[in-house]
C-alpha cells in the first residue's frame, strides 16, 4: 500500500491550518530583514506587510540548498513514506527545484525511494493549491502515478492576473526604474501582469484605482478556460477590506466562477510583487510540459 508525502516549500503559501491533519510537509525559506533571519512560516503575513513599506532595504532570501532535501527524503523513508511528489516555486524565480534535483541524485541505492519533483512554473498560492487537490486525491485512495499526471496537468493550465496599487516598491526592488516609477505614479498608472509559465510579465495597464479591478476581470475572462466551472482564489496582501469586498463582487458578476475564495500573499512574494498587491488565479489552456521540468 502506498503512504504518500507530498512537499512544497513555503512560498506556495500554504497555512498550518490548510495542512493540519494531511501528509504535507512545508519546507521553510529564510527571510533576513531588520537584522533578523526568520523562517518564512513563522512570520505573521500582516505585520510583516505593513514593516515592509517601511523598510529601507529589501528583505532578502536564503535558497533551500541540497542538503536541506536530503534530510527531508531521508526522514521520509526512516518514517515508512513509499512515495514523494514535490512541487516547488518556479525554477524560472529560484533554485530551490534545482537543489531537489540535486538532492535525489544524491542519494544512494539503499536511500532511494520514488520521488516525483514538479517544477510549479508559477508562485504562491497559484501552486500551493495544487498540492491539496493532491493530498485530496491520495486520501481517496488515487496511486501516486494518477496524481503525479494529474498535478503536471494542473500546473500546465495554472495562470494568474497580478495588480498592483503603487510602483514604489518595484522601484526600490529595482524591477523597474526611478523615473518609470516617478511617470507611472504621477499618471495614476496601475500595471497589470499575466503569471503563466514562470513568468510574470506586464499585459496591461489602467489609469487610478477604481478601473484596475473591472479590467482584471476581463483578463480573467480572457485567459480562463470554462469559468464557470472553476473555483477561483483572490489573493490579497495589504489592501482594504473594501478593495478585497470589490474584487470579490466584480469578479463574481463579470466572471461568475463556481466559486470563489480568498487567501494572503505571504512574505517572500510580497517582497518580490510589494505589500499592496492582489491576484487572481484560475486554470487557463496548458503549455508544453517539456517547458518546466
Amino acid at each position: 500500500m502506498e503512504k504518500i508525502l507530498f512537499v512544497i516549500d513555503s512560498p506556495g503559501d500554504l497555512t498550518k491550518e490548510e495542512i493540519a491533519g494531511k501528509p504535507i510537509w512545508v519546507i521553510p525559506v529564510m527571510v533576513s530583514y531588520n537584522g533578523m533571519d526568520v523562517w518564512e512560516n513563522e512570520i505573521e503575513p500582516r505585520q510583516f506587510w505593513k514593516d515592509l513599506v517601511r523598510m529601507e532595504e529589501i528583505p532578502r532570501t536564503t535558497m533551500i540548498v541540497p542538503d536541506d532535501w536530503l534530510q527531508i527524503y531521508r526522514k521520509a523513508k526512516a518514517e515508512g513514506y513509499t512515495n514523494i511528489l514535490v512541487h516547488t516555486l518556479s525554477s524560472t524565480a529560484s533554485g530551490i527545484c534545482n537543489s531537489a534535483f540535486l538532492a535525489r541524485k544524491l542519494l544512494s541505492d539503499e536511500e532511494r525511494l520514488p520521488i516525483e519533483i514538479v517544477d510549479s512554473r508559477s508562485y504562491a498560492f497559484i501552486y500551493g493549491r495544487n498540492i491539496l487537490k493532491c493530498a485530496e486525491m491520495a486520501e481517496q485512495g488515487v496511486p501516486f502515478a494518477q496524481i503525479v499526471k494529474t498535478l503536471r496537468d494542473l500546473t500546465a493550465r495554472n495562470r494568474g492576473i497580478l495588480w498592483v496599487y503603487t510602483l514604489k516598491h518595484l522601484k526600490k526592488s529595482g524591477r523597474i526604474s526611478g523615473m518609470k516609477a516617478f511617470v507611472g505614479e504621477a499618471l495614476g498608472l496601475r500595471p497589470l501582469l499575466l503569471i503563466k509559465d514562470g513568468v510574470i510579465a506586464p499585459i496591461d495597464k489602467v489609469r487610478g484605482d477604481g478601473n484596475v479591478i473591472p479590467r482584471a476581470a476581463q483578463l480573467v475572462m480572457e485567459h480562463a478556460v470554462a469559468p464557470e466551472t472553476q473555483r477561483i482564489e483572490i489573493l490579497y496582501a495589504d489592501v482594504p477590506p473594501s478593495e478585497i469586498e470589490r474584487a470579490q463582487n466584480i469578479i463574481g458578476e463579470m466572471v461568475r466562477p463556481k466559486e470563489m475564495v480568498l487567501h494572503h500573499i505571504g512574505g517572500v512574494i510580497a517582497i518580490n510583487c510589494g505589500p499592496i498587491a492582489m491576484a487572481a488565479c484560475f486554470y487557463g489552456e496548458p503549455f508544453e510540459l517539456e517547458a518546466y521540468e
